[in-house]
């Protein structure tokens, strides 16, 4: 194909969608023939001149700026509809697990390579094309399939607490995907009604028991830093009387997560805790899985990043063999 200056909408956008297809089936590992230079050079030039160039002077001035961002957010929803959730629907626990990694990793390597066909394009947004195929994969994939993601994760969570040795590397990957998830819903979700507790209420007692039968006393308002125990809160409504509440930690972990809490609950937002956490973070290999995955059970975001940011830093710059001792001695 010769690329021409002035080419119409339909024109363009055909030749893109073969380029696109053939994307689909180089990222999905089917044997088609990777793209050529020229073949990136034609594409890329396609959506420039659909974007940039004048038409001669007995045509009407066009800049189909629009009708290509629609066509990459198209080329993204339609990945998504034909490769992804027909491989997510019916899987279930772990096995559902690593295959969302496995296309969310897939996906965003598609989503990159379309974005440098549409480089031109990219420099008349205000916003990145990675935002809006993040919002895509969000819409169409996180949300039809939260409630068995994140089933899937309480369930290895129970498992690797109850003791069952798990891949350490596939529940880190885990998590960094929930975070990323969790991070753009929070950015961008609507205000939901939250429980206002009074004062009063926050200042009471509430009795955690760990898993090793120790009881530990703490005030309401540091119990709802824990996601987890606010919904049980919220189904338990707090009367006068001091709640029980049964957590699925050991004592050590249940310790661990009741001083972060208290901690960050007791010192203003804008006081900089960055040594502090540095500090409690600062523990051998084990403890800190075991931290890390006890902050996923109780869903509290800060304390989970904070674990799975420290272990990113033990693993920068490490070979994937050293890696992978990293996880398994």
């Amino acid at each position: 194909m010769t690329i021409k200056k002035f080419m119409s909408l339909k024109e363009g956008c055909d030749y893109l969608e073969k380029g696109i297809t053939k994307l689909y089936d180089i990222v999905d590992g089917f044997p088609e023939p990777n793209f050529t230079p020229y073949h990136h050079i034609m594409l890329y030039t396609t959506v420039y001149n659909m974007c940039y160039r004048i038409p001669p002077y007995n045509y009407v001035p066009y800049n189909y700026a629009q009708q290509l961002l629609n066509k990459y957010k198209e080329a993204c929803e339609k990945y998504i509809k034909s490769r992804v959730l027909p491989s997510l629907r019916e899987k279930k626990d772990e096995v559902l697990l690593r295959e969302v990694l496995r296309r969310w990793s897939i996906y965003k390597t598609m989503a990159k390579r379309l974005s440098h066909f549409f480089f031109s394009l990219q420099r008349k947004l205000s916003c990145s094309l990675q935002q809006f195929s993040f919002i895509s994969f969000y819409h169409l994939v996180y949300q039809e399939m939260n409630k068995e993601i994140m089933d899937a994760m309480f369930s290895m969570i129970d498992r690797k607490l109850a003791g069952e040795q798990i891949d350490q590397n596939f529940v880190y990957n885990t998590f960094g995907f929930y975070l990323e998830f969790d991070e753009y819903t929070r950015k961008n979700k609507p205000e939901e009604k939250k429980m206002n507790p009074s004062p009063e209420a926050l200042s009471k007692k509430i009795k955690l028991v760990s898993s090793d039968e120790d009881v530990f006393e703490v005030e309401c308002s540091v119990a709802l830093m824990s996601k987890k125990i606010e919904e049980i809160i919220e189904t338990i409504p707090v009367g006068d009387d001091v709640n029980t509440i049964p957590i699925a930690l050991s004592t050590k972990m249940l310790t661990m997560f009741i001083e972060y809490c208290e901690k960050h609950n007791s010192v203003p937002k804008y006081v900089d805790l960055k040594n502090w956490d540095a500090q409690f973070v600062d523990v051998d290999r084990e403890t800190l899985f075991d931290l890390q995955t006890s902050a996923g059970y109780m869903r509290i975001d800060s304390l989970l990043k904070l674990a799975w940011d420290k272990i990113d830093s033990m693993i920068k710059d490490k070979t994937p063999e050293e890696i992978a001792q990293f996880y398994v001695s």
